[in-house]
């Protein structure tokens, strides 16, 4: 059945309200349980990775769905546990005690909650744009890795400490391999093939849900309970408050732990935002989601779920169900809820191996193989930030080292690619007509007869990091005794540095008996160089003002120098 999409910019709850109706009731409902039938299994195996119970991913699942209906701004994106953050919480806790854990998980998912409120009341959101594309493929494939081969140990049924990096957790199942618990790896087995092949002939189907029964019917059958690991029994009920402890200590040693995973889980939602709007056309303002996502991560840890963020699969699979606004989340929650009550005896024997496989086959197929090789073989600058993050992250003990490594080796590749002026000749092929030709600087020196008034184009944004390639390519052009006319027209930004560089070539010229030209200069470029006083060095009759005509004050500039009237 095909659902009209409307095309939503951003409604208030309270406007959501007064557009709802039975129609859209029906859509949201039936995308509410399709999403609940996906997330239920998946955020308790997501639960594992942070290393808790799984029961805490279904705290994590109920609390995020249901304080998104309220503070969210989309209307489709799903929040909740995603294999990222679950990776990056435990990485940041790998040297908490197992005695202190949960009190410092939900303290460090509160620190989190807090430092995206900030963003988002700060109005930070357009920072987190600039975050390279390499950069979040590398880490999001280096974690998925990390997520699969830190599940052998529970598909194998090994009991063993695996270390926080990649090649610590390997050995560490291969050196315990004579542990193999063969009826634990064989329902694994069993359950990742039961996963592939409903994807395969039956891909709208719930896979993982599907899977995550046989394997529970099949431990209560059989009585396997006793061979393998469980579950076991829930607590009483699936709401419960308990107060985080604000620990001084333990709160400077997670705060900076806490602002990179603030800044991922910031990174992933608005990724996940950017691809609904394609879907939707719906518009979401970046500093309200930050200001949403934080209040669900500081309220959350009261109801004991750990930090949340946007999901890719489960905010898609909204979509595709029908869901018409945010309260197709808020049945979601409201699902789960009455699914863990009603079934709660049967939850009891779920296999933790099946929630390792789920996890592994989650993992893996998020691999994105295309996706790596464009961001290896496009540009030199991406292959090294995607390099570079994805290695930190199989190698390194914590996630948040490399994303700070990541977003270093980004800041350093965006301020070399902006070191390059972009500093063109244009020569008048037809004067009377005014056609231009544009030549590179280094061939301007190669013309048999070089023009006296030598035109230089600029572009770009101009910064301090790039004055030594403007000095550079300057001087290239530099010849005692020539006339320069430098538009400055299509220069979008240039700093007091650029200024200083291109008043010392001014002052070059002069001092040889050459002249200095400005033209299609705006209003802001004018007073920044009067108040520097370049325009009092070159004289306010040689500043050509920038027109609507393009190239119309350059050509003012040409014809009077070459007519001798300046």
């Amino acid at each position: 059945m095909e659902i009209n999409m409307p095309n939503i910019k951003k409604l208030s709850l309270y406007k959501t309200i007064l557009k709802y109706s039975p129609i859209k009731l029906k859509y949201d409902l039936i995308a509410g349980l399709s999403v609940a039938a996906i997330s239920l299994p998946q955020n308790m195996a997501y639960a594992l990775i942070v290393g808790v119970e799984p029961v805490y991913g279904i705290y994590a699942t109920i609390m995020s769905m249901i304080l998104f209906t309220f503070v969210g701004s989309s209307n489709y994106m799903i929040v909740g546990p995603t294999n990222i953050m679950a990776m990056a919480l435990v990485g940041s806790l790998n040297n908490i005690s197992q005695g202190n854990y949960l009190e410092a998980l939900f303290l460090i998912t509160f620190l989190v909650g807090v430092c995206q409120l900030l963003f988002g009341i700060l109005k930070l959101g357009r920072f987190v744009n600039y975050i390279s594309h390499s950069l979040i493929v590398g880490l999001s494939t280096g974690a998925v890795i990390m997520i699969g081969v830190g599940q052998l140990q529970n598909f194998m049924g090994l009991s063993v400490e695996g270390g926080s990096t990649i090649y610590t957790r390997i050995y560490a199942v291969l050196a315990n391999l004579h542990q193999l618990n063969w009826t634990t790896f064989s329902l694994g087995l069993f359950t990742v093939f039961v996963i592939l092949i409903t994807k395969k002939f039956r891909p709208k189907w719930p896979s993982y849900l599907i899977a995550l029964i046989i394997s529970t019917l099949l431990v209560y059958f059989f009585n396997l309970e006793d061979k393998i690991n469980i579950i076991g029994q829930l607590p009483s009920g699936v709401i419960k408050f308990s107060l985080v402890n604000f620990d001084l200590s333990l709160i400077k040693t997670l705060f900076s732990k806490a602002l990179s995973i603030a800044i991922l889980g910031l990174i992933q939602t608005l990724a996940v935002t950017k691809s609904i709007a394609v879907e939707t056309d719906e518009e979401v303002n970046a500093n309200a989601e930050f200001i949403g996502q934080g209040l669900i991560n500081m309220i959350g840890p009261y109801f004991n779920s750990f930090a949340t963020a946007g999901s890719f699969a489960k905010s898609f699979a909204n979509i595709q169900a029908g869901a018409q606004t945010k309260f197709a989340q808020f049945m979601a929650g409201l699902s789960v809820i009455i699914v863990v009550l009603a079934f709660k005896p049967v939850i009891t024997y779920v296999p933790i191996v099946g929630l390792a496989s789920l996890v592994i086959v989650v993992a893996f197929s998020s691999i994105k193989v295309p996706e790596i090789k464009k961001n290896l073989v496009t540009t030199r600058g991406d292959a090294i930030i995607f390099t570079v993050t994805f290695l930190a992250t199989l190698l390194l003990p914590s996630i948040e080292t490399a994303i700070y490594i990541g977003l270093i080796v980004s800041l350093a590749v965006i301020l070399k690619k902006s070191e390059d002026i972009n500093l063109s000749v244009l020569k008048y092929e037809d004067e009377e007509n005014g056609k231009i030709i544009q030549q590179e600087v280094a061939e301007l020196n190669e013309d048999h007869v070089r023009d006296k008034c030598v035109v230089l184009n600029i572009r770009g944004n101009l910064h301090f990091n790039s004055a030594d390639n403007f000095k550079e390519k300057l001087n290239i052009c530099y010849k005692n005794g020539d006339t320069f006319i430098i538009r400055l027209r299509e220069i979008e930004r240039m700093d007091i540095t650029i200024i200083k560089e291109l008043d010392n070539f001014i002052t070059k010229v002069q001092e040889a008996d050459g002249k200095v030209y400005l033209s299609g200069v705006n209003e802001l470029q004018y007073k920044r160089l009067k108040k520097y006083g370049v325009i009092d060095k070159i004289k306010n009759k040689n500043v050509f003002l920038s027109k609507e005509k393009l190239f119309s004050a350059t050509n003012d500039a040409y014809h009077d120098v070459m007519d001798g009237n300046v």
